[in-house]
């Protein structure tokens, strides 16, 4: 597998490990807060990001998913319209410091004609 700037492999996985125990953190902590849950990525140098699921939630419901997420662990949303018609929220987040850092977001991206009811659609 290629490594990514050089950093090795071992590296990469202390890296991931530490991220999982902290989704592990966010799972529970997210159950016990009643929190949206989020669709889950972890990346391969241990950034995670928790995105709010376009395909069953609401562009509402999307938007709360995050802002919640968001409110939970004291962090601010960011949001932006793009051109071509999407609505993009970001949060960003890291705990811990130097090499032990956690880092990553809770976003969603909407676009915006999915704002509009549809027939047949809630």
């Amino acid at each position: 597998m290629p490594q990514t700037d050089a950093v090795p492999t071992a590296t990469l996985h202390r890296w991931q490990n530490r991220a999982q125990k902290q989704l592990a953190a966010f799972l529970a902590r997210g159950a016990r807060a009643d929190l949206p849950p989020l669709v889950w990525t972890l990346a391969q140098t241990g950034a995670l990001t928790g995105e709010a699921d376009s395909l069953n939630y609401t562009p509402a419901e999307q938007r709360e998913a995050v802002r919640r997420w968001a409110t939970h662990i004291g962090v601010s949303v960011d949001t932006r319209t793009t051109g071509d018609g999407r609505e993009e929220l970001y949060a960003g987040w890291k705990t811990g410091k130097g090499v032990d850092e956690v880092g990553g977001c809770f976003r969603a991206t909407i676009l915006m004609h999915d704002d509009i009811p549809q027939p047949g659609n809630r």
